[in-house]
């Protein structure tokens, strides 16, 4: 297997000194450009460890991913909460889960090199960030239940404590592929919820079903700019991939579609000082 036949798709950040990535479900037909070592129906690049997935195939992915990226990502048992994990307390080899699973919690944060900041999605939304230095970077988990716990806040004030003077020139943001408007259908007690967390009427709409549509990219996006805003920090961009996971099959995964599916990953790490 080769570095460029993965599915792995590189983001265009301008944050100097950061990397971005995320990637796709890939396909196992028989070819040079295999592009995975998963079999169905988690074909092809699964790197989720927790979906019942041969372990060993998983691996073989993540070490794929880690030699095609140069960087070591590190994985969380994400719970869809609010906790943070700071990589550079994280990265003691002999931790309980630290090859497998990984430390719970929905939000990674760093300002060393050569490690990434990881998460992984079905469906849910990953929110990454950058200090516009590029000093400090930083990732969440960021599902309904993410949204409406406060993860966004949780990642921003994470930034902050990693680095408060690197943070304090803005942050960059990249919203990346989940399940999208027309497709993401809830009943009214998540329209509460995320509600409750600065959501608005225009992030909903009614669904054939008589429930509601929500927009997890734009709910994150008003997260990220008020969050913001009450610290006094400035915006310097945020970047969207609209891809919906759930209506493109052969690039993502979903788990609303599935159910019993594979995980993508979205990183973003340091790789050199500015």
């Amino acid at each position: 297997m080769t570095p460029y036949s993965l599915p792995i798709v590189r983001v265009e950040c301008p944050v100097p000194g950061v990397g971005v990535a995320y990637t796709k479900r890939g396909s196992n037909a028989p070819s040079r450009a295999r592009a995975g070592h998963s079999s169905n129906p988690y074909e092809a690049f699964n790197l989720g460890l927790h979906v019942g997935d041969d372990p060993s195939a998983v691996q073989a992915n993540r070490r794929a991913l880690e030699h095609a990226l140069h960087v070591k990502p590190l994985w969380l048992q994400q719970v869809h909460g609010r906790q943070v994990v700071h990589l550079e307390q994280a990265l003691d080899p002999q931790a309980e889960n630290f090859v497998g699973l990984g430390p719970k919690a929905d939000v990674s944060v760093s300002s060393i090199t050569g490690h990434a900041c990881a998460i992984l999605t079905a469906d849910c939304l990953p929110v990454l960030m950058a200090s516009a230095n590029g000093q400090v970077v930083g990732a969440a988990h960021a599902g309904w239940r993410g949204l409406a716990n406060g993860v966004i806040a949780s990642l921003i004030e994470a930034m902050q404590q990693v680095s408060p003077g690197a943070c304090t020139g803005g942050l960059w943001a990249w919203l990346g592929p989940c399940i999208g408007f027309d497709q993401f259908e809830v009943g009214g007690e998540v329209v509460s919820a995320l509600k409750a967390n600065l959501a608005t009427e225009a992030h909903f709409k009614p669904s054939a079903a008589e429930r509601w549509l929500a927009d997890l990219p734009q709910i994150a996006a008003r997260q990220i700019e008020v969050e913001l805003a009450a610290r006094g920090l400035p915006q310097i961009g945020i970047a969207e991939d609209t891809a919906c996971t759930f209506s493109n099959p052969s690039s993502f995964y979903s788990y609303r579609r599935e159910a019993k599916t594979g995980r993508m990953a979205a990183l973003i790490w340091r790789f050199a000082d500015p």
